[in-house]
């Protein structure tokens, strides 16, 4: 089942036998940056010491003032040598800002993500959180489904480090839906668990359970915008359950987008084999793949890249692809899916199986994004990375434009695939998702395996996504 992508934020995997009790590879797609870069001008250097400073920075980082973030933000980056960048240094590069401050702002949306478990705190953090940004107070509904099979949901447990995970990660979710689309109205749908393992892995009744979730909320609640975290590996232990997940799903999410949900997913953070880091542990090799729901073609599949950026936000090295000690974006061809006819143009990377991811933002260790976040009842503003923190990046923007076209778009996939640069597409060209022991995909003009499309600019894409066919 899942597990979530990136050590901090709730990553589901997919490496369980299936219907058995056993953990899976369910894993989320953000971590915390616990780990690992320093800074120096567009290059990043590992090293045990800028790990223990990012340790560190939990401790140190002070409350936000009433409008900004600055004194927060240099001190992560002194504990932490990481780009420590601030939401608003990403509405500004990706062209938010400008749309929401000319009213294209969300409102009239309803943007949703979809996890495990949740956080007690999470509207109370957001409300710190848009206060702090001065962002329009959010308007949050938690919805929780209950567990599978009559079980009493386990109650959180913030010393549990699955339960951490799954917190930080709803709070990342939310946080950026709202930094993007501001006046949207957002909702989390909680799917709680009976139990939850310390190490952050899910077992397979959580992957079944978060399927159930996916189920109810596309087919009854239906938002503008559906955002997915969680990565679940094709291949691998688990790769008959989730193989049976993806078909029972596959036209659930056909439906909806035809009905106007546009769904976006994290494509992963092991690079081009899922379940890397866990295979590394287990002594296994790992192996090529990718990870569903981002596989299936109805969705959009977002991958991460590096950003190095100044402090108004404006880029001072052009983006690359994401890969450091904190991990790679995912990549490559399913095998599940065959190729959709959106990618019928760059069947020369793809073959005949479906692509991902189709496009990326901001996702790397060395560029860092903060994230409010109350533990122990103290809050702080925590460095976070990972592709489940470009998955919602995402589906704000596609929020604004389905506000500028005033109604759901489905997907927005053929639409990706169709816009060059003058429709907000920007190409990534540098750069590779290769991880420890397995080759990967390097970036190339045009559409690759390792970044998509490229990255985007809202202020071009937003109205160029509004437009009908």
């Amino acid at each position: 089942m899942p597990r979530t992508t990136r050590s901090a934020a709730a990553r589901p995997r997919d490496d369980r036998p299936a219907r058995t009790p056993t953990r899976a590879p369910v894993r989320l797609a953000a971590a915390l940056l616990a780990s690992v870069l320093a800074l120096t001008g567009c290059q990043t250097v590992a090293g045990t010491e800028a790990a223990r400073r990012a340790r560190a920075a939990m401790a140190t980082t002070p409350e936000p003032g009433a409008t900004a973030t600055a004194e927060a933000r240099e001190a992560c980056v002194r504990a932490t040598g990481s780009g420590c960048y601030t939401f608003t240094q990403l509405r500004k590069l990706y062209g938010t800002k400008a749309l929401n401050d000319g009213g294209n702002d969300g409102a009239g949306t309803t943007v949703a993500a979809l996890g495990v478990v949740g956080s007690p705190r999470l509207a109370a953090d957001l409300r710190q959180f848009s206060r702090a940004l001065a962002l329009p107070a959010p308007h949050l509904k938690v919805v929780r489904h209950k567990p599978p099979d009559g079980a009493k949901a386990a109650p959180f447990d913030e010393d549990n480090a699955g339960m951490l995970a799954t917190a930080r990660e709803a709070t990342l979710d939310m946080e950026a839906l709202h930094a993007m689309a501001p006046r949207a109205d957002l909702v989390y749908h909680q799917v709680d668990l009976p139990e939850v393992d310390a190490d952050g892995v899910l077992d397979a009744r959580a992957a079944d359970a978060l399927a159930t979730a996916m189920r109810t909320v596309l087919s009854e609640r239906r938002p503008d915008v559906l955002s997915l975290s969680f990565v679940m590996s094709e291949r691998g232990d688990s790769a008959e359950q989730v193989a049976a997940l993806a078909r029972e799903l596959r036209p659930v999410l056909a439906e909806a987008t035809r009905a106007g949900t546009t769904v976006v997913a994290a494509s992963g953070d092991d690079g081009a084999s899922p379940g890397a880091a866990q295979a590394a542990q287990l002594g296994a090799k790992p192996v090529r793949g990718v990870a569903w729901p981002a596989s299936d073609p109805s969705v959009t599949a977002v991958g991460g890249t590096r950003v190095t950026l100044d402090e108004a936000g404006h880029r001072r090295c052009a983006d690359t692809v994401w890969n450091d000690r904190g991990g790679a974006p995912g990549g490559g061809t399913s095998v599940l899916m065959r190729r959709p006819r959106y990618q019928d143009g760059v069947r020369k990377v793809t073959g005949a199986r479906r692509g991902v991811p189709d496009i990326s933002l901001t996702a790397s260790a060395a560029g860092s994004t903060m994230v409010w976040f109350t533990r122990g009842g103290r809050g702080a503003w925590v460095p976070m990375l990972g592709t489940s923190l470009a998955a919602p990046l995402f589906g704000g923007i596609v929020a604004l434009a389905a506000q500028r076209a005033g109604h759901g778009l489905g997907t927005v996939n053929p639409a990706l695939y169709r816009l060059g640069r003058d429709g907000g597409v920007r190409d990534v060209t540098t750069g590779d998702n290769a991880t420890e022991g397995t080759t990967g995909y390097r970036a190339a003009r045009g559409y690759d395996l390792a970044s998509g499309l490229g990255t985007v600019d809202a202020g071009k894409l937003v109205p160029a996504l509004a437009k009908p066919d």
